[in-house]
């Protein structure tokens, strides 16, 4: 019994500390253990795309669309065709008509019909999100 009073006694010092924590900008921060996976920073850019795959049900489609967020190893963007993380995915940068193969990475439901889709190349490639620089070091 006194074994679990020390182990509930740690456990509520471990959540006043996540509680009481600040974050840069002054906040309390509410996620405990929240760690960036990302390996270079993302940018909030809208840059138009085409996307090509075939459903879970093996059909072909097609959709334009945009990106909602970008880094060097992937991006964020918003789809209305049904997709599932681990599916391939060709990718068109309509700004630089570049076409690179990516893998879903999850799924989000988003608003109304569409979702919120993340993407990641098999490689790092900043370069394909037109001419940004992404990631490179200073």
């Amino acid at each position: 019994m006194r074994v679990a009073r020390q182990i509930f006694a740690m456990l509520r010092q471990v959540k006043s500390y996540f509680a009481n924590r600040t974050n840069t900008n002054g906040n309390k921060t509410r996620s405990i253990g929240y760690v960036e996976r990302r390996r270079t920073p993302r940018v909030d850019v809208h840059i138009p795309l085409f996307i090509y795959g075939r459903t879970p049900a093996g059909d072909p489609f097609h959709e334009e669309t945009w990106t909602i967020s970008i880094n060097g190893g992937g991006g964020l963007i918003s789809m209305s065709s049904r997709v599932k993380p681990g599916q391939r995915l060709a990718v068109t940068n309509q700004g630089n008509d570049q076409t690179e193969q990516c893998v879903v990475v999850s799924v989000m439901a988003g608003s109304t019909d569409s979702s919120k889709i993340a993407l990641k190349f098999p490689t790092p490639m900043p370069q394909f999100w037109r001419q940004l620089e992404i990631g490179k070091n200073r």
